[in-house]
């Protein structure tokens, strides 16, 4: 019997019952080992595993929406334009201005790249929330190489691949996201991203292009299915280890509405797990929640230690922490604006801030990087779940800064009325101001300084309004400062809104 990918992305629990149905259309946001090559892998993947080839996602299924039912049909999906594998810095081009029926007729053991919709409904069934959509909520894109009629195979450790693939092999890949593509807001990787760029977003011509290793990812074979832990928000998962371990690399994008447009152009990806998932959170700024579920063990029955990163632009950064460019690059920011909590019991490494520009890297913005996760035993109950003997708790990173301003505002003829409260023992040691700045656009990362004001006194709590001119509707950075050595540094900020 040949295995299915039993891997889908689920927003509420009925809609998992659902996306069982389409199990071999769902996209695997799933990644692996960074800095491994195949030949480390354990326990390969059975020689059959393989999911439907763009051919087979653009036809009418019984098993749930395909492109072809996407109003207009296929030729409304995003697509890959480009598409080139560079090993040793020598790059062989593969798709070369592609549109929507180029991978639709791929030589066997070719390159090949599979787009699926996620959540589309069927025609003739009415969209409803938790169950299908319209247009899909989320796309998969798996990048792997032509098996039979109609499949897609996705572990690079096959060695009749017409291309050379391992773990140090880029796909420098560039994606037209067509009408429906322009929606889009975060993006996880699974694999190892070496360069990110999204252009005219929001527009009919927006594009994505990325380069992308491949990366060792768990799998898990049971009773002849491929199964695992991906439902999103990440929960609980069962599984305490993989039984296979597979090559791979693919991404997601999310077109719904769940998070903040802020994260518009976001990337964030993961090795060695099941599933990756972003949430915000309502009320105090910054806040909020991104995590991941793995198998505490590898096949062979060594710890698990995975990675996170993020690729947040410098546009990102303003938006979501209220810091421009210049305040993002100090020390006292990256230690005290990523403050991460985290109680499952796992453990991990240091966090690194990597610079990444539009140049060398495509984007303008910062790689922040978690490494060496480690997974622990779920407790019983957690999170609603039975209890499984070996289950695993999900690695969840509550972000929020140190010290979490709470600001109102009001209107008093031209001028808003910034009122912040906030805890900041620095205030209690140092001069303290308030820097109001208004940000140009939630997909920019321009920014204008309205006025400063000082703290009044030295005191662990921090209470100062300011008064700034300011349109209706105005998105406003309010930070706090604390003169430190002669220089102004930063300790809190947050985003508000003008009355």
């Amino acid at each position: 019997m040949r295995p299915k990918r039993l891997w889908y992305l689920s927003e509420i629990t009925s809609e998992r019952i659902l996306l069982m149905k389409r199990i071999a259309i769902t996209s695997m946001i799933v990644v692996g080992l960074l800095g491994v090559s195949s030949a480390a892998v354990q326990a390969a993947a059975p020689s059959n595993t393989a999911s439907p080839d763009q051919s087979e996602l653009d036809k009418p299924q019984s098993y749930g929406g395909t492109w072809s039912d996407l109003a207009g049909g296929y030729t409304g999906r995003p697509y890959v334009s480009e598409l080139s594998v560079i090993n040793n810095g020598v790059s062989t081009q593969v798709i070369t201005g592609g549109t929507s029926t180029t991978e639709t007729n791929v030589p066997a053991n070719r390159i090949a790249v599979a787009i699926s919709p996620t959540n589309l409904c069927k025609t003739g069934q009415t969209p409803e929330p938790g169950k299908c959509y319209s247009t899909p909520n989320r796309i998969g894109i798996t990048i792997g190489y032509q098996m039979g009629q109609g499949q897609l195979g996705w572990d690079f450790n096959n060695p009749s691949i017409s291309s050379t693939v391992n773990a140090n092999t880029e796909f420098d890949m560039t994606i037209n996201l067509n009408t429906i593509g322009k929606s889009l807001r975060w993006t996880w990787a699974s694999g190892v991203p070496t360069y990110w760029n999204a252009s005219n977003l929001g527009a009919d011509n927006a594009t994505i292009r990325v380069r992308l290793k491949p990366a060792l990812m768990p799998l898990v074979v049971s009773g002849g299915q491929q199964v695992g832990c991906s439902q999103v928000p990440v929960q609980t998962c069962q599984y305490s280890a993989s039984t296979h371990e597979t090559l791979s690399a693919s991404l997601t994008l999310s077109l719904d509405q769940t998070l903040d447009s802020v994260f518009t152009g976001a990337l964030f990806s993961s090795s060695r797990s099941f599933m990756g998932s972003l949430m915000t959170q309502q009320g105090e700024t910054p806040q909020m929640t991104y995590g991941i579920a793995a198998p505490k063990t590898w096949s062979d029955g060594t710890e698990n230690k995975a990675e996170m990163s993020a690729v947040l632009t410098d546009a990102t950064i303003l938006n979501f922490y209220g810091a421009t460019p210049e305040v993002a690059a100090t020390t006292d920011f990256q230690t005290n604006a990523l403050n991460l909590t985290r109680t499952d019991g796992g453990t991990q490494g240091a966090i690194t801030w990597t610079r990444w520009t539009a140049d060398a890297q495509g984007s303008d913005g910062w790689l922040i990087t978690i490494p060496e996760i480690t997974f622990a035993t779920a407790a019983a109950g957690a999170q609603g779940v039975r209890a499984f003997g070996s289950s695993v708790s999900p690695a969840l990173f509550k972000v929020k800064a140190k010290t979490a301003q709470k600001v109102t505002t009001r209107r008093s003829g031209s001028k808003s009325v910034l009122t912040l409260k906030v805890t900041a023992s620095a205030c209690a040691k140092y001069s303290c101001r308030v820097v109001v700045s208004s940000i140009a656009s939630k997909v920019g990362s321009s920014s204008k300084k309205l006025t400063t004001a000082s703290v009044g006194r030295k005191s662990k709590s921090v209470l100062s309004t300011v008064s700034a001119k300011s349109a209706k509707g105005q998105r406003l950075s309010a930070m706090l400062q604390a003169k430190k050595a002669g220089k102004w540094v930063y300790v809190s900020s947050s985003v508000t809104t003008t009355k």
